[in-house]
């Protein structure tokens, strides 16, 4: 069997809430009022409509119970025609009808008490300050406490709202509307918006838990806004939405066409403690339209005073009536636009306002709460003494106060200089005043006090502070200044024009002078001294290298500085600590070359002692070995001194220019002294390295190296013609054919002992195929790695033989293969 099941989800919501009533025996009246768009709505949805499924959880564990949802039948509709405007010309077109579900549910008291949820999709495509609302659905649902949570142990009944909020409203046209509700049990209710929540989708729109999809569990899903918009900020107006959380009454002046989504909630509390709530969610419809009047004013909570200046918000009126509700008198009236009207006394008026544009009129009324002036009184502006306070107290007992110095209670104590005020609240009304305290910081002071470190007579002038009221000295006086002559304590009592009274002392102290004087000292170098103050009644010392007693020991010589004090009276004095000078100064360290034999001498002849190495004594020490020497003194002053100096002995370098020999003229060797000396110096005076022996002969070189140690060396050469053959010999053919006979061209064996050889090989069109700058070198027979051919070549032979002759030959030869 296939069972098919079709289920509208067009979208056709408006709004609705969900309440119940205890009937008694665990009995609730559940109650769902939905309203339904009968302009734009989708009949085939608002026709699946005719039954409800509610769901039932557990509000401790947030499980649904067992048996449910259940099926609830529908009633209505109703035609919800209320409008919020009198003398519109142009009404917008819009409808809306008002359907409700009932059913009794026994639910006994449970741990978390109940929710019942009715969750359907989807809600207008047309509606503006939600993201894709066409999918977005409505879940009504309420909360029933356990009554035995309850402050007093009893079941709940909802908070039920009296009225529904207009069908349209217009755009720039003040709204003001009372939803505020009833209570059954006298329970204190209070208002705010909410962010409201969404249930089903497109897909499962009436979720049942058996065809249609299920119903979400708790906690519920929320609606998405569009952007700019938030439960807070629901709707674009100017002002904004707001309601007033103690009566629920709304006002807006909406600035924008469309349909939007509001959440408002009354929230019970009994005996302070938060029981329920019931939650409306309703679509706004605000349209453009032509209204010839709305009359409108500002309410505000209470009126602070009895003069209240009117903030006049209707729209269209050309004349206006006010009336101030003063009860037994006609004189309350006015016929200004915005009048500025005094209440005779403190109390609560019906303030209507009629405006008139033609023969058509709104009327508007409202209730001020005007509240009497509660204004504090702060004493006067005062003056105190530096360090003493004053107590400044409210006259009033009001709800709260609030200090400039952000103290909270209903008194301060206030010390420092400055404006204070007091802010009193009461009745939401704020009063003020303001107190400034001066504090008289003035103090008397005396000038002049000071010490005398000497035995003559004095006289001195003390001076106290001028500008006061009244001076009293320990001395009698009562001017300013006073003259004294003596040392001791002097006492003076100033009072200042404002009552205010302050003591100095100055005091005037005698010694007689402290004397100290510690001579220069001069010592060999590291012998301490001990110096000593030189004042045996001094009470205190202090040196200038930290120490405090009556002498210090020095070792280090410099400047030094003593502060002797007795009594109050101090002085300084400053002297030196000096070594006698160093006269032991040995120079340099020594360097020798090869041996050591020298004498060396003290360089001082008015030493009282001369040691060398601790062993040998007197001015003069002979030195034949290289190391160091320490030389030990004692100078002219007696002070014993010592220095050292080093012996190096370095051995002179060694040249080899090579053995006597005998060359060709034409060879010229090249003597070499060695690398790394300073300098070098030939025979003739150069100074290079090498030197080209051109002629025969005797050559010497003389070098110094880096210790300045120096070597010499001496070589003779002869020169002869005759001594190798200087002619060339070229043979006429060869036989390159790899049998090692005969395999190389020329093979001439003659002896490389010129400047010069050089032999160049061409083929007979008189290209080059080889040249050879040595008599090592020999043609292979290849031209380029190919065996030439066979045949006649050409040489050209340039050399200098033994005899430093230079000679040229030319001839062919063949290759025979």
């Amino acid at each position: 069997m296939f069972l098919s099941i079709s289920v509208s989800y067009a979208t056709h919501i408006v709004g609705g809430e969900m309440t119940y009533t205890y009937l008694g025996s665990n009995r609730y009246k559940i109650r769902l009022d939905l309203y339904i768009d009968c302009l734009n709505g989708s009949s085939g949805a608002i026709s699946s409509d005719a039954t409800a499924w509610f769901g039932v959880w557990d509000g401790n564990t947030k499980r649904m119970i067992s048996g449910y949802p259940t099926e609830i039948s529908r009633s209505g509709p109703t035609r919800i025609q209320k409008t919020n405007y009198n003398c519109i010309s142009i009404a917008p077109n819009a409808c809306v009808d008002h359907y409700w579900y009932e059913t009794t549910l026994t639910l006994a008291p449970r741990t978390g008490g109940y929710i019942v949820s009715f969750q359907r999709c989807c809600r207008n495509n047309t509606i503006s300050n939600l993201f894709r609302p066409d999918l977005t659905g409505a879940n009504y649902w309420t909360a029933i406490p356990d009554p035995r949570t309850t402050p007093n142990k009893k079941e709940n009944n909802s908070a039920i709202f009296k009225e529904l909020p207009p069908n349209f409203l217009c755009t720039n046209t003040p709204l003001k509307f009372d939803h505020s509700a009833t209570d059954a049990d006298g329970d204190s209710l209070a208002y705010e918006l909410f962010w409201p929540y969404t249930g089903g989708t497109s897909t499962q729109p009436r979720p049942d838990n058996r065809f249609n999809g299920t119903l979400e569990n708790p906690p519920f899903s929320q609606i998405t806004w569009g952007a700019g918009y938030s439960a807070a900020v629901p709707i674009d107006g100017n002002p904004l939405l707001n309601i007033d959380p103690k009566t629920g009454k709304i006002t807006l002046v909406p600035t924008a066409v469309g349909q939007f989504v509001i959440g408002i909630r009354v929230r019970e509390y009994r005996k302070g403690v938060f029981i329920s709530e019931t939650m409306r969610d309703y679509q706004f419809n605000v349209q453009s339209c032509v209204i010839d009047v709305v009359a409108s004013y500002f309410v505000p909570t209470v009126v602070c005073g009895y003069t209240y200046q009117v903030r006049n918000q209707s729209k269209g009126g050309t004349r206006y009536h006010w009336d101030f509700g003063v009860p037994g008198t006609n004189a309350d009236t006015s016929n200004l636009f915005q009048p500025v009207y005094t209440f005779p006394y403190a109390g609560k008026f019906k303030v209507k306002l009629i405006a008139w544009k033609n023969s058509c009129s709104d009327t508007f009324e409202a209730e001020l709460d005007v509240q009497k002036p509660e204004i504090p009184k702060l004493p006067k502006d005062t003056i105190i003494c530096d360090g003493a306070s004053l107590r400044v107290a409210s006259d009033i007992l009001g709800d709260a106060y609030r200090w400039s110095n952000g103290q909270t209670a209903s008194s301060i104590t206030i010390s420092q200089p400055g404006l204070y005020w007091l802010e009193l609240t009461k009745n939401t009304c704020r009063w003020r005043d303001s107190i400034v305290l001066s504090v008289d910081r003035t103090k008397v002071q005396i000038k002049g006090d000071t010490l005398y470190c000497s035995d003559e007579q004095f006289t001195r002038t003390l001076s106290a502070t001028l500008g006061l009221r009244s001076y009293q000295w320990n001395t009698g006086a009562t001017t300013p200044n006073i003259t004294v002559n003596q040392s001791g304590a002097f006492i003076v009592t100033g009072t200042t024009v404002n009552g205010c009274v302050s003591v100095d002392t100055a005091f005037i102290n005698r010694f007689s002078p402290v004397v100290v004087s510690i001579r220069d000292t001069i010592v060999c170098p590291g012998n301490p001294v001990r110096f000593d103050n030189q004042n045996p009644t001094a009470t205190a010392t202090r040196w200038s290298n930290g120490e405090t007693g009556t002498s210090t020991t020095i070792t280090a010589p410099g400047t030094y500085v003593v502060k002797v004090t007795r009594g109050l009276c101090s002085t300084w004095d400053t002297f030196k600590l000096s070594n006698y000078p160093a006269t032991l100064f040995l120079g340099p360290d020594l360097r020798f070359c090869e041996t050591i034999d020298t004498l060396i001498t003290a360089p001082r002849n008015d030493f009282q002692s001369v040691s060398w190495n601790n062993e040998i004594a007197g001015n003069v020490f002979r030195l034949q070995k290289p190391g160091k020497v320490i030389v030990k003194v004692i100078n002219r002053f007696g002070c014993p001194e010592s220095d050292s100096f080093n012996v190096r002995l370095f051995p002179n370098p060694r040249i080899n220019l090579g053995n006597d020999t005998l060359v060709c003229l034409s060879v010229h060797p090249i003597l070499d002294a060695g690398g790394g000396m300073e300098w070098y110096r030939w025979q003739n005076g150069t100074t290079d390295r090498t030197y080209k022996a051109i002629d025969p002969g005797t050559y010497w070189v003389k070098v110094k190296d880096a210790n300045g140690c120096f070597g010499t060396d001496t070589v003779t050469i002869n020169k002869r013609g005759d001594l190798y053959p200087s002619l060339l010999f070229m043979p006429n053919a060869f036989t390159p054919d790899g049998n090692g006979i005969n395999d190389f061209y020329p093979m001439n064996k003659f002896p490389n002992v010129g400047s010069l050889y050089n032999v160049k090989l061409y083929n007979r069109w008189g290209e080059k195929i080889a040249e050879l700058e040595s008599p090592d070198m020999n043609w292979d027979g290849n031209i380029n790695g190919v065996p030439a051919p066979e045949g006649a070549y050409v040489y050209l032979a340039t050399w200098i033989g033994c005899d430093n002759e230079r000679r040229t030959i030319r001839g062919s030869f063949h290759i025979l293969r």
